[in-house]
């Protein structure tokens, strides 16, 4: 059987790349394998089957648990209705990856079928349509990393693409009560994107933030082939570098939450990398739990006390 990564890339219209829909890591796995068993003379969905153990090694999924988790993951691409907003006709649709899954527990696989909805985004494609390559996506273990590629993917030839954070969050399928603060969803969604596409994928891509009256409302993204000389630099980046690049992160994040620079030199020179990130984690799990009336005070504590995440997990803490 032909291993996934052999495939070199697959094919999807750009309506269906601009979908608005959440999937998680394995879900997008197993989809993306879905995609390599089409052919581009398919005129028509058809049954293809996914062996089980293939399926554990595609989504580092322990072989004990392979059936459970497979069952969940196909029950919710089923159950997962993504938006497919058509611009020439001005219309909505709603349809799930799934149309079925039929397993053979005896035989050791499943048989899955796309929504025959899909069929305009997937099969007989002449245009309007985006290269997404695999070897690259499946090193990608963050699944807004895995949109945010693809997306800009789409418009490679170009090399840039604005993007406005309302559509963004549209097409992650991050909801309204998710990364309410600014500061967290560019932790964690843009820059953690940013930083594991340029790490392990053969594209390099940067951002610089569009604002209006001092708030940010878009980006404007860049995506570039990474030259033969870049890869080799990358190799070599020192540790000093590193902890560079993890200073301006910190820096930034304590400016967010309203910090002058001046403090937030401050705070690094008296307090430890480590202390202040395991603070600006325990803060955001409280903001999570909407524990948090002033999230500048908050902080300041979690810093002063060296608040640990972990005992943030499993209980709450009064609201500063």
């Amino acid at each position: 059987m032909k291993n996934i990564t052999e495939f070199g890339f697959v094919v999807k219209g750009n309506a269906l790349v601009e979908a608005r829909y959440r999937l998680s890591l394995q879900e997008s796995q197993v989809i993306l394998w879905l995609l390599t068993q089409i052919h581009p003379d398919d005129e028509d969905f058809k049954p293809h089957r996914l062996e089980i153990i293939e399926f554990s090694n595609l989504t580092q999924v322990d072989v004990g648990n392979r059936y459970s988790e497979l069952k969940k993951i196909t029950k919710h691409l089923m159950q997962r209705v993504m938006e497919i907003y058509e611009p020439e006709t001005q219309e909505l649709i709603q349809a799930a990856w799934l149309s079925s899954a039929h397993y053979k527990p005896k035989k050791g696989y499943v048989l899955l079928e796309f929504s025959p909805k899909l069929k305009p985004y997937l099969l007989q494609l002449k245009s309007h349509f985006t290269k997404i390559d695999i070897a690259d996506t499946l090193k990608l273990k963050s699944i807004y990393a895995v949109r945010v590629f693809e997306l800009l993917l789409q418009y490679i030839n170009l090399g840039a693409r604005k993007m406005s954070i309302e559509n963004l969050r549209g097409y992650c399928g991050i909801k309204d009560n998710e990364y309410e603060l600014y500061a967290h969803l560019k932790s964690r969604v843009i820059e953690k994107a940013k930083t594991e596409i340029n790490s392990k994928t053969e594209y390099e891509v940067d951002y610089t933030e569009i604002k209006e009256s001092r708030k940010v409302v878009a980006f404007e993204w860049t995506i570039k082939k990474k030259s033969p000389l870049k890869k080799d630099q990358e190799k070599k980046l020192s540790i000093p570098q590193k902890e560079y690049r993890s200073e301006l992160i910190l820096i930034e994040s304590l400016i967010e939450y309203g910090f002058s620079k001046a403090t937030t030199k401050g705070l690094l020179k008296l307090h430890e990398a480590d202390v202040i990130k395991n603070a600006l984690r325990s803060v955001n799990i409280q903001i999570e739990r909407n524990n948090v009336k002033n999230p500048k005070a908050m902080l300041q504590t979690a810093i002063k006390e060296k608040w640990h995440p972990e005992i943030f997990k499993k209980k709450g803490r009064k609201s500063e």
